[in-house]
């Protein structure tokens, strides 16, 4: 349990950062629409996944679903994770609170936590700041191109 109060500065320390980078940049209107995102969690791990995020009758915040995948193939682990969550947008920073809904692949475990973010909006297609799980790491969400049918 100790390991929890550095973390939780640590991860302070990141969000006031990205806040102060944030003021500078421009928030687009609406984050609406398909997303890819990308941590950087481990040497030997690979975590990507999707989100649908979708507006609320406030502007500042959003309505998502994501699906979390976590491969790592040496060690023979693979979890894809369903999740609801919400995005909140303040002064260019999106935070992302997520819900486990379900494990798609992978035994359930509770050590497998939500996926939280922190986001600096770097324009309406790139968000990027830290995935916030057993601990903070680097991460990219990208808005998703292409036709959707």
């Amino acid at each position: 349990m100790r390991w929890r109060a550095p973390l939780a500065m640590a991860s302070m320390s990141l969000v006031c950062a990205l806040a102060a980078y944030a003021e500078d940049t421009v928030a687009p209107e609406n984050l609406s629409g398909l997303w890819t995102f990308e941590a950087k969690v481990d040497p030997i791990c690979r975590f990507t996944g999707q989100a649908r995020l979708q507006p609320t009758d406030d502007p500042a915040r959003f309505d998502c679903e994501l699906t979390a995948r976590q491969a790592c193939p040496s060690v023979d682990i693979l979890y894809v994770v369903e999740q609801s969550c919400t995005v909140t947008l303040e002064n260019g920073v999106a935070s992302v609170e997520s819900s486990i809904v379900g494990f798609l692949e992978g035994e359930p475990t509770p050590n497998y936590l939500p996926d939280h973010f922190q986001l600096a909006v770097e324009n309406a297609a790139h968000l990027k700041g830290i995935l916030l799980g057993s601990n903070a790491y680097p991460a990219e969400w990208r808005r998703a191109e292409g036709a959707i049918s």
